[in-house]
């Protein structure tokens, strides 16, 4: 299996993700928060880049069904119902509802890859359940890192690391690597018994402690705690059997 990780999505052209299991990752916070809002009760999960769009669509829809989450910054938009903490995305507020959501890096990734055949939100919170279901797709695989602003992010690509180590390990397959995949194996396999630590002294992390949200960022590196399977199927996250 070819795969190939990006350490940030932005020169990531559709063409390159064409045909191939797509898993974008963004561990601080929107993949975890996705992982949580779905494992809450939520309907669905909708992605999109800006607030205006995502108000919009929520016009489309229907205000009664939808819930607006997303942050700019780390802080909830002005007008959401929610912002990117996962401690938010709880069944008394999500139940039956679609979340439309927007954040500062995690979203963006999504609409590059609608050329590719199968898309996944990964994370560190669903990483078991990522795995099997990239091994049993038995496509080339790309890593869509979300990074921090255009920048390399150290929690996205040990996420991915993980990922491309369970595939060879675990799921027993033989992998060729891009230059970043490799660094990616590496960066894990060097910080594999420190996860938490590694992340909560990122710079991501420690920006997200300061906003006061240190409980995200030790609750997205526990390791399969939400084993939930979000896949984008008409540009909605649902939950795949897992």
């Amino acid at each position: 299996m070819r795969a190939e990780l990006f350490l940030i999505p932005e020169p990531v052209g559709e063409t390159r993700l064409a045909g191939k299991t797509v898993v974008v990752i963004d561990v601080l916070r929107a993949s975890t928060t996705i992982c949580q809002a779905l494992k809450s009760g939520a309907r669905a999960v909708i992605p999109v880049v800006g607030s205006g769009e995502a108000a919009e669509m929520r016009s489309k829809i229907g205000v009664e069904s939808t819930i607006l989450g997303g942050e700019r910054g780390g802080i909830k938009i002005d007008g959401f119902d929610l912002g990117n903490s996962p401690f938010e995305y709880t069944e008394d507020k999500v139940n039956g509802k679609t979340v439309i959501f927007t954040t500062s890096n995690g979203t963006k990734g999504y609409n590059r890859a609608g050329a590719s055949k199968l898309i996944i939100t990964g994370a560190l919170v669903n990483i078991s359940a990522v795995v099997q279901r990239v091994a049993q797709a038995e496509q080339d695989l790309a890593i869509l890192c979300s990074g921090q602003d255009g920048d390399f992010s150290i929690e996205d690509t040990l996420c991915g690391g993980m990922l491309l180590h369970k595939l060879a390990a675990e799921a027993k397959l033989e992998l060729e690597l891009n230059d970043a995949a490799t660094l990616a194996l590496l960066l894990y396999r060097s910080n594999s018994r420190a996860l938490q630590k590694t992340i909560a002294r990122g710079e991501h992390g420690r920006h997200l402690v300061k906003l006061g949200f240190e409980k995200d960022v030790t609750m997205a590196g526990e390791i399969d705690s939400l084993p939930v399977l979000p896949i984008l199927k008409d540009s909605r996250l649902v939950l795949e059997s897992v």
